[in-house]
């Protein structure tokens, strides 16, 4: 394991690190598990350049995203929020360069996660994950999360060649 790297705030000098590191973890993560264009649409939408500048920033219910550096770039991105519950926040982004991953950039993301969501007075925090991404409910679960059950996907970027539901996670924040 290699020393945890700084965590900080991302801000909008961040946000093409950010499209970059999420677009190519969620090729890797999704690949074979939902259609080449389901996968261009997810990217388009949740990681395009104006998504991201309008996000970056924290606001009453979005924690804000939150980037792992490790030489002046960025490795790692988690983005938390309130959930549909005032009581559970959600990890809606959680991602780290391929190249830097099984070095505990995703476990000190979530670390940081869990602070942000005592300190909204959240009691739980949850991840989804689509079916089939075994690496990562397994890191969920080695996290300390347990598994709650499955939901509806939210797809604003069309449903279409991905999965109805979400297989969602869940881990105590006290």
């Amino acid at each position: 394991m290699i020393a945890p790297l700084p965590i900080r705030p991302a801000t909008a000098v961040d946000v093409a690190a950010i499209a970059d590191v999420c677009g190519r973890a969620t090729r890797l993560a999704y690949a074979g598990l939902v259609s080449d264009d389901y996968l261009a649409r997810v990217i388009a939408h949740w990681y395009g350049h104006e998504r991201l500048t309008r996000e970056v920033d924290a606001s009453p219910e979005w924690f804000g995203f939150t980037v792992a550096v490790r030489d002046d770039h960025v490795v790692g991105v988690a983005g938390t929020g309130l959930a549909d519950s005032a009581a559970t926040s959600e990890l809606f982004t959680l991602y780290v360069d391929p190249a830097c991953q099984r070095h505990g950039i995703g476990r000190s993301l979530i670390e940081h996660a869990l602070a942000q969501s005592v300190a909204a007075g959240t009691t739980s925090l949850q991840a989804a994950v689509l079916p089939g991404n075994q690496p990562a409910a397994r890191f969920y679960l080695a996290c300390g999360f347990s598994y709650l059950g499955e939901r509806p996907i939210y797809a604003p970027h069309g449903a279409a060649g991905g999965p109805a539901t979400a297989l969602v996670f869940t881990r105590s924040t006290g």
